[in-house]
């Protein structure tokens, strides 16, 4: 339950840093929903900043030669 903790309030913390670091106090609030079933547990945060591009961060800090390709791994991106 601990972790569980601990993943919403890091969650909540990187929106509240990364996407309204430049914004106004009178932007759009960070939402935070939660919900517990008997088998897992469901964490949703949505914030109004700029998009991350995980592609290009991945291209940024990979080397276009490396040992194994993304697709390899089962990684898809759209």
């Amino acid at each position: 339950m601990q972790l569980c903790k601990l993943a919403a309030i890091e969650g909540f913390a990187h929106a509240v840093r990364h996407a309204h670091q430049n914004q106004s106090v009178g932007s759009p609030k960070i939402e935070l929903a939660i919900a517990v079933f008997a088998d897992r547990l469901e964490i949703e945060i949505w914030d109004w900043g700029k998009p991350f591009d995980l592609k290009a961060k991945l291209k940024e800090e990979l080397p276009e030669k490396n040992l194994f390709s993304w697709n390899e791994l089962g990684f898809t991106f759209y």
